[in-house]
Parts: C-alpha cells; structure tokens; sequence
C-alpha cells in the first residue's frame, strides 16, 4: 500500500506588516511575536503504483512568549485506497509539539532552537496509525544567504513497538528554504527524510511503518490579505509516489 506521508504544517516567521509562511515539514528557529495565534490546513492527495491517499492535516500554533511556541496538530480525515488489498478511512494520530528558541540569528551564527515533539496515538485504524505514541527531538537551525531563508533540522525519533514488529528508533532530517517573489508571493521547496525503522518498505503487521523515506517538495505562496495566505505544493519521494497539496495559513491574532 502507499506510504502516508507525516502531516506537518509548519509555519515561518511572521512579519510585523505581512504573514510569509509555507505548508513544509522543515522547522524553524524564527518565532512568532507573543501570544499570536495560528491555523493552517490543506488538503493532500497522493498518488503511486500501489493506489492512492487522501488527508486533511490542521496546524493550531500559539506563540506562548517570543522564545517558546506551542504547536498542535490533529488530522481529523485520512483515507488509504491501495489498489489491492484493505482499506481505511478515519482520523489520524496527533502530534504535540514545543518548540524553544536558544538564541536569534547574527552575522556569526545561524539562529538556533530546539523541539520536543509526542505523536499520540489517536488513529482509528492500523493501517493509518501503529496505535503506539512515538517521541521525537530536533536541533533547528535557520539563517538567512542573501533572499534565501535556510532551514535545517535533526532529530532522533523513540518509535513506540506494535507487538510482534521489529522496530527501529528513527533519525530525521529537514533542509527547506524559501525566496521572495515579488512583494506578496515565496517560493519554497524542501527535502527531507529519515532512516529506516522497519526491515523492508512494507511490514506485514504494522503495514504504517516504513522504510527510509526521502522526498523533495516545491511549491508556491502568496499573501491574498494581511490574516490569509495560500499555498499550493507538490512533492516526489523515494517509493515515486507524488502528492499535491494545496493550502492555507490564517492569522486570527
């Protein structure tokens, strides 16, 4: 079956006049001004040889202070078709993640921030979750080359063990960036990917758990309004699946 893609909207930094903010994966060391409030969504569509996926992802982010943010991130609609074999559609794990700013960026050092992050095991079906809660940290790092925002991430991933799996802890890793275009728009793009956690691509008995994953994402933004911005991406990964997504972040404080 397809492999379903992690379900992360993570958002860039949001400038005092305009909101710049992307639907990668890749974290950032930038940070929201205190107390500001947002939510993005999207719809994702992939395709491969093996059948299709469909997800609704939301992002909730609140900028508890300038150095600490708090980012929540159910999926409330997945729905697996395989070309051969089981389906499922229903709700998808849920990820919780802190994030902590250790210091800004200067002309020495890139800005950095750490990231603490629980997926909770809220799937509804195997075939979409491992109904286990997996724990992951990240080292984020983010600095700007001229028009290019560089982001990078490393982090280490505890899998939680679905009986009678083999299971292996995972290493994750993130390299997005994004350049101006024009006074409104960004393009983006990013790769990322992490090592393998099970013994081959697909696993009999936690069919959700993969092998090593690499994908690559490019795509496009614009600002529409001062609160509202849209997004469309699309993405190619190491099974020759390709997923499109578009979307959109909106400021409600």
């Amino acid at each position: 079956m397809i492999r379903p893609h992690a379900h992360a909207l993570l958002l860039l930094s949001l400038l005092p006049t305009t909101i710049h903010a992307q639907t990668l994966e890749t974290e950032t060391a930038r940070f929201h001004p205190a107390r500001s409030f947002q939510i993005a969504s999207g719809f994702e569509q992939q395709f491969s040889v093996e059948g299709r996926e469909s997800a609704v992802p939301v992002a909730l982010e609140y900028a508890l202070t300038n150095t600490w943010e708090l980012l929540v991130e159910p999926v409330p609609y997945t729905a697996i078709r395989p070309n051969v074999g089981p389906r499922a559609t229903g709700l998808g794990d849920l990820e919780l993640t802190v994030i902590h700013g250790l210091w800004t960026e200067t002309a020495g050092r890139p800005a950095i921030a750490i990231a603490a992050e629980v997926k909770v095991a809220t799937a509804e079906s195997r075939l979409i979750g491992t109904d286990k809660t997996d724990f992951t940290g990240y080292l984020i790092a983010s600095r700007r080359f001229g028009a290019l925002d560089l982001h990078g991430n490393l982090g280490y991933t505890v899998l939680g063990k679905p009986a009678g799996v083999n299971v292996s802890n995972l290493i994750d890793f993130a390299l997005g960036g994004t350049v101006p275009l024009g006074p409104k728009g960004i393009v983006f793009a990013e790769v990322l990917g992490n090592t393998t956690a099970a013994g081959g691509p697909e696993n009999s008995a936690a069919p959700e758990i993969a092998g090593g994953e690499l994908s690559g994402t490019i795509g496009f933004g614009r600002e529409v309004s001062r609160s509202l911005f849209l997004s469309l991406a699309a993405s190619y990964d190491n099974t020759h699946a390709v997923m499109l997504r578009p979307g959109f972040t909106l400021r409600l404080h």
